[in-house]
């Protein structure tokens, strides 16, 4: 494998071109009333805040055990000084209850941060192959902090600049007639929340945001 990597795989590597900044923001929402349906609160935040910029996804958490809404939700945008026309609806008033707005900027080293699930590798090879062959793929984005792999599918952690953008776009690589998936897990802007990535509602852990 260790030559079809070299002959079947077109690294990118430092070539790649980061995505001109699409102006991705995100606000916290406090201020509705816990008890209603989280379809409901949802919507009307995207009715209040639709003349802001683009929203791209409006996250309420729920507590399953009071089968009640957490207190604080996110809403993300696309679009110039969004965040900024977002904050003065401070205290306004959403149907009957006055929304309170914080905002809640990205990590200044945000995309320096990447944890990668890939796919479609040989699982034949041992283990020490795989994390081999993985350290070597990933190696020119940034640090290699950890390759775990188990039931078909591997994770990487990298550190190195703007790795949570470059990284994914190995995603549809080849190697040796094998077409890999690469996934971002974790790290990164996102225009979405990073709970959104594993498929569900988590109701108690707290992934970055």
């Amino acid at each position: 494998m260790g030559k079809s990597i070299d002959k079947g795989l077109k690294l990118k590597g430092s070539d790649v071109a980061i995505p001109k900044s699409c102006n991705v923001g995100r606000i916290r929402v406090m201020g509705y009333d816990t008890g209603l349906h989280r379809k409901d609160v949802v919507r009307a935040l995207r009715k209040h805040f639709s003349s802001c910029g683009e929203i791209t996804d409006v996250y309420i958490s729920k507590n399953y055990h009071y089968h009640t809404l957490w207190k604080g939700g996110h809403i993300y945008f696309l679009g110039e000084g969004a965040v900024d026309k977002a904050l003065q609806l401070n205290g306004s008033d959403v149907g009957g209850w006055n929304v309170t707005v914080e905002a809640h900027p990205f990590p200044t080293y945000a995309n320096d941060y990447a944890i990668l699930k890939v796919e479609g590798y040989d699982t034949s090879l041992r283990e020490n192959e795989i994390k081999t062959h993985l350290t070597q793929l990933f190696s020119p984005y940034g640090k290699i902090e950890g390759v775990f792999s188990g039931n078909g599918s591997a994770t990487v952690s990298v550190r190195g600049e703007d790795v949570a953008v470059k990284a994914p776009q190995l995603n549809g690589s080849d190697i040796g007639g094998r077409k890999l998936t690469v996934l971002l897990l974790n790290g990164g802007i996102s225009t979405v929340h990073e709970r959104r990535k594993y498929g569900h509602h988590c109701s108690h852990r707290h992934l970055g945001t």
